[in-house]
């Protein structure tokens, strides 16, 4: 049993597709094998002429893997052992906070020589900088949070092919894909959903069954509920974090204005005050805001749940494996027995032995 190899050299030009439907075309119009791309020596002549038809010979023809049927299970056993679930630890789920963005308004007010000494500027600055940021850690902290989820969690608990248990599912697919091709090149008939693995932690598929994203999201409404809280007492464990320490980040600046005229005809002036640099303040606080993100030890909750739910695919994997193999195996023994019942016995037959 041979099947068809297509190579990178591949054109898109479409020409192999009208000769046979063991190729189709990609997303980019190249062409790949259907189901391995397997046929019997009976086809052999023409697929040698699909081959020699390729302008660019990206089409080749090698010996399949399932050629001696009977062992085809065996071969599948291997096969699928051979892929392996990667390894979740906790470094993968580790809040590493200063990889996310904070945002706040940019203040507003300043270099208006409105007040009337430096104190005054300085207290306004400080109204300011709690306005737009000091006040609004908790929105600050659920962005930092939601960037968080959706740069390290989103793969755990999005179940299509982007997410991490479809990416696996699908190299076991791909296995399963190539021996059915095999199998039914040899005439052995499958279920339809031999091809199939949609194994996920919990055994459902649907996201909203799941036990992993129920915890999940357990987990992220518990933070969202006191984990606030929880940042800022870590944060005012660190030194100089109360609102008036940020003063030491803004400035202010003076200039003489015109106050009119004195009793006498005189121009007067006087010294008015601006403030300046907010935001400079803002940066400093959102710095330490997300450090004190980090002390907050949320990340290894996340990660039992990850790793509960990753030790109950690995076996519930472990047992679609078995049932896949059962199921060749039982294929396999009732072409032969067919085989031999037809009379056909010498020939194919001899394949399955």
């Amino acid at each position: 049993m041979k099947k068809f190899v297509v190579s990178e050299k591949c054109i898109a030009c479409g020409n192999c597709l009208l000769e046979t439907k063991l190729l189709q075309e990609d997303a980019e119009g190249k062409a790949v094998p259907v189901n391995g791309g397997y046929f019997s020596d009976d086809f052999l002549a023409k697929a040698e002429e699909i081959v020699a038809g390729c302008p660019v010979q990206a089409l080749s023809i090698s010996e399949g893997a399932g050629a001696d049927l009977s062992k085809l299970p065996e071969k599948l056993q291997n096969a699928l052992a051979k892929i392996t679930v990667p390894k979740v630890s906790r470094e993968d789920v580790k809040m590493h906070a200063q990889d996310y963005r904070m945002t706040c308004s940019y203040p507003q007010g300043e270099y208006r020589y409105d007040y009337s000494s430096e104190s005054r500027a300085m207290s306004a600055a400080e109204n300011e900088f709690d306005r737009i940021c000091y006040s609004q850690y908790k929105k600050l902290i659920l962005e930092v949070f939601v960037q968080y989820k959706e740069d390290k969690l989103r793969k755990f608990y999005t179940f299509d092919e982007s997410g991490f248990w479809g990416q696996i599912n699908k190299q076991y697919a791909d296995v399963l894909q190539e021996f059915a091709g095999a199998a039914a090149a040899g005439g052995i008939k499958l279920p339809a959903d031999f091809k199939e693995f949609a194994v996920f932690p919990g055994g459902s598929a649907n996201e909203k069954d799941s036990v992993l994203v129920y915890m999940l999201n357990v987990r992220l409404k518990d933070f969202e509920d006191r984990g606030c809280e929880d940042v800022m007492r870590e944060l005012h464990d660190i030194p100089h974090t109360s609102r008036s320490d940020y003063r030491i980040d803004m400035d202010y600046d003076d200039m003489e204005v015109y106050a009119g005229t004195s009793f006498f005809g005189n121009d007067k002036y006087e010294d008015k005050y601006c403030y300046k640099d907010v935001y400079k303040a803002c940066e400093d606080f959102m710095g330490d805001l997300k450090n004190a993100i980090n002390y907050v030890d949320y990340d290894s909750q996340v990660f039992d749940s990850i790793d509960t739910a990753l030790k109950d695919y690995k076996e519930r994997v472990q047992k679609e494996i078995a049932k896949k193999v059962a199921l060749l195996s039982k294929a396999v023994a009732n072409s032969k027995a067919a085989l031999l019942n037809s009379g056909v016995g010498d020939s194919k037959a001899a394949l399955l032995k």
